[in-house]
């Protein structure tokens, strides 16, 4: 028997699934094992040209939603727009990416009802972009850029 405060996520899962999970891709339905539970992959971003990269988790025992940002990733399609982002962050500019960040955690939170978010490196910095304007969700950040 799984209780509550055992099922539920907590930071050494969003770490995880930030540090870790965020850059493997996975496709909708897949399930993430996760410290002893179980993660189902929701929705995901992937390939935005913006070079937003992100995934909406459900913790199966508790039922929470996650919203997951993927940091810099050269290596994904449009990873050259990470390194633009990266840059314009040193700057006043608000990045195209981190407008579409915050579209895409409203229309989740729209969908499931959003109760954290994660991110690493770039990842981090969409994550604080977005707890910014929603203090009411937890965020767990990794090496934040931003």
């Amino acid at each position: 028997m799984v209780t509550a405060k055992r099922a539920a996520t907590d930071d050494k899962d969003l770490v995880e699934l930030a540090g870790y999970h965020a850059y493997r891709e996975f496709k909708e339905q897949s399930i993430i094992p996760v410290n002893g539970k179980r993660f189902i992959v929701m929705d995901t971003e992937y390939n935005h040209p913006t070079g937003l990269d992100a995934l909406t988790v459900q913790n199966i025992e508790s039922g929470e939603f996650t919203v997951v940002y993927v940091g810099t990733d050269i290596h994904a399609e449009n990873g050259k727009q990470d390194l633009i982002t990266d840059i314009q962050l040193l700057s006043d500019l608000t990045p195209e990416q981190i407008k579409e960040a915050r579209k895409y955690f409203n229309e989740m939170d729209e969908k499931y009802g959003i109760s954290s978010i994660c991110g690493n490196s770039l990842g981090g910095g969409l994550t604080n972009s977005v707890a910014i304007e929603h203090p009411d969700v937890k965020a767990v950040t990794l090496n934040p850029f931003f």
